[in-house]
């Protein structure tokens, strides 16, 4: 891109962007520094460079304001190129030439997964061009270019307009939008690969026992490339009823309550495991906070919900001031708010009982996890939805009739 001249500052050029709610403007190197001397908390996160801009849709769509795991996936994403590949193919081949033909098709296994992240990325970036609407980013560059010797501060006032404009339709509703045709387009790319890792490298089973080192090489490698589906990778869920999509729209709501950043999910009960009992569930539960809890009632309905409060014997309704506290449907695919109204009966708990949530039970499961009912609507609200049935719609029938319960810790950083 052509250097355009700060008109503020001699000899230093407009090469960064600076954007917020009110405005978006072209800066320099010298505008960088006053602003970050004029504002104690200046959000250097924020800045766009130009040039990295215009080559890097994943560098633009990182820094304007998504959720904290969609930006860290584009974070990671924009470090992986060719030579980072290539770098890591070569570590690797390295080590090759000291072992036997048996590790060949490994290399070539390793080499294919390389390709294939490079091939994933490319096709990622093709669909961010499509979706953030690169192509009028890219005309701002030009436009701003064919003002040339002309150059004035309204002609550039009138460029920023329209870039301010463009900043403001793309992250319309604080990136909601944004965010979900995202999430969308990244489960598709997630649908596409496998992730398995019997099915990344068939032949490594072949020489696991004789080449321990390099196995350990292997899966510093497969970890070091592996990128993080919108959190997923440092969320890590090992159960089996969860989807991914869903699993994403859990972790969204409880960062975005919470102003917290999720590591990981430390299951600490399984029905099938455990037993489907109140004596089991209490024995796990007890003194625990932060738990997500989800059901599969024998008509096959997925449905649960989390809560911050802490989970005691005998402690009756407890209250949830940071609201926090949700329910969902992963059959319905709904999420289920506590109302502030409701804010002191966002759980009951009492070992006489299973789960309770809200104050007029909108998830009451007694001591046989088969038993009891559900009134949704009452402290959680699902107005906001229509043809509700609310005594059938979470389990699907009237009585929960749990067939399988999975429930989380949730660890924050």
């Amino acid at each position: 891109m052509k250097q355009i001249p700060c008109l503020k500052h001699d000899l230093s050029y407009l090469l960064f962007i600076k954007q917020d709610k009110n405005e978006a403007k072209y800066i320099c190197e010298q505008c960088l520094l006053e602003l970050n001397e004029q504002y104690i908390q200046f959000e250097w996160q924020k800045v766009i460079v130009i040039n990295k801009a215009l080559q890097s849709p994943e560098h633009l769509i990182s820094k304007l304001g998504l959720s904290t795991s969609i930006q860290g996936f584009f974070n990671d994403l924009d470090k992986y190129d060719d030579k980072t590949m290539n770098s890591d193919l070569i570590n690797f081949q390295t080590q090759f030439q000291q072992i036997e033909n048996t590790l060949k098709a490994v290399y070539k296994e390793l080499e294919q997964h390389a390709k294939g992240i490079l091939n994933m990325k490319q096709k990622i970036r093709d669909e961010l061009k499509k979706i953030i609407k690169f192509d009028q980013f890219q005309q701002f560059a030009v436009n701003l270019e064919q003002l040339g010797d002309s150059i004035n501060q309204q002609a550039i006032e009138q460029n920023e307009k329209i870039l301010h404009q463009y900043f403001q339709e793309l992250t319309k509703n604080s990136c909601q939008e944004l965010n979900q045709k995202l999430i969308d387009m990244l489960d598709r790319f997630k649908q596409e690969r496998k992730d398995s890792y019997e099915e990344q490298y068939p032949q490594f089973k072949k020489v696991e026992d004789q080449f321990k080192s390099f196995i350990l090489h292997q899966q510093s490698f497969a970890q070091h490339i592996k990128l993080k589906y919108c959190g997923q990778i440092c969320t890590k869920y090992d159960g089996k009823l969860i989807s991914y999509s869903q699993l994403q729209k859990i972790i969204n709501m409880i960062q975005s309550k919470l102003n917290k950043n999720i590591r990981n999910f430390s299951q600490i009960y399984l029905g099938s495991r455990d037993g489907l009992s109140g004596q089991a569930f209490w024995n796990k539960v007890n003194d625990k906070s932060d738990l997500l809890m989800i059901f599969k009632s024998k008509s096959g309905n997925i449905c649960g919900g989390f809560s911050p409060c802490k989970w005691q014997f005998n402690q009756g309704y407890l209250q949830d001031n940071t609201l926090s506290s949700f329910l969902f449907s992963q059959t319905q695919d709904q999420i289920y708010p506590l109302k502030e109204a409701n804010k002191a009966q966002a759980i009951y708990s009492h070992q006489s009982y299973g789960p309770i949530f809200g104050g007029g039970h909108d998830i009451y499961i007694d001591v046989t996890f088969q038993g009891h009912s559900s009134n949704l609507g009452h402290s959680y609200q699902c107005d906001q939805y229509q043809n509700i049935t609310n005594s059938t719609h979470l389990f699907g029938q009237a009585t929960p009739n749990i067939a399988e319960c999975e429930i989380y810790q949730v660890i924050f950083f």
